[in-house]
């Protein structure tokens, strides 16, 4: 089967953190790829307006909508609006996560720890149960989570973002499993650490410029990624070119966790 740009041409692809760098960069990539983008934010509204405005000077369809993702309800009428608008979902990503502190586990809190594993793991999860009887009904879809390749080669101070995304990986590895008789495929991208985003903070603040340089070497192809790679990649777990492919993960690192 030959795969267009039009493949995404009917129904929406919600992502949830489409306002942050590396969902911006995936609703940028479907809109280029011909779908509609519902997209998620939590309180930037200005950048998810800004990025709905370039969509929409793309040609494409954009619609933003503030969502808690930990809030089961807000979630759910995220989706309902959705589907409302489009009829339809043809993909489901899961680009969110919380601002996170860089700490040892033996200074952080019981409930530092508690907070961002309900914002991230319950998260996703609501997005999941949200979509996922629209998915069955309609006869499948896709699914893509950007995790982190920090759950196989974790980096100190950075637990609070490798512990929630290595759930979130399993939680995706059942989903493939259990609903793939009915049409669904799920799958992960675990980024390495990149230029942009939440990677640029722990750069510029997590990191001494010798430790940046270090990590640099440490890198296969000699340099961070950029979001923009990230989204290739989504896409291309979510179209037909990747059809036979459920259950994995796919990391973007330029080779960090070898």
């Amino acid at each position: 089967m030959q795969v267009t740009e039009k493949e995404f041409s009917k129904g929406v692809a919600v992502v949830a953190g489409g306002s942050g760098a590396i969902g911006g960069a995936v609703c940028l990539a479907l809109a280029r790829a011909g779908s509609a983008v519902a997209l998620t934010y939590r309180s930037n509204r200005t950048a998810a307006e800004n990025l709905k405005d370039k969509i929409l000077s793309m040609g494409g369809s954009a619609d933003i909508c503030q969502v808690a993702i930990e809030e089961p309800a807000s979630v759910a009428n995220f989706i309902d609006r959705a589907l409302h608008r489009h009829g339809s979902i043809h993909s489901v990503v899961y680009a969110s996560g919380p601002q996170i502190p860089l700490k040892y586990i033996n200074s952080l809190s019981p409930q530092e720890w508690a907070d961002v594993m309900n914002v991230d793991v319950n998260g996703c999860f609501n997005l999941i149960n949200a979509a996922l009887p629209h998915l069955k009904a309609q006869g499948g879809g896709s699914v893509v989570a950007v995790t982190t390749t920090a759950v196989e080669r974790v980096p100190q101070r950075d637990i609070l973002s490798a512990a929630p995304k290595a759930a979130i990986e399993v939680l995706i590895r059942g989903l493939a499993k259990e609903e793939g008789r009915y049409g669904i495929r799920a799958n992960s991208v675990a980024p390495g650490l990149l230029e942009e985003g939440l990677g640029r903070e722990f750069i510029d603040h997590g990191l001494t410029p010798d430790l940046v340089d270090k990590f640099r070497r440490s890198v296969p192809v000699k340099r961070f990624g950029f979001a923009e790679e990230i989204a290739d990649a989504v896409i291309f777990l979510l179209s037909a070119k990747a059809r036979y492919i459920t259950g994995q993960t796919l990391a973007v690192d330029g080779g960090m966790q070898l």
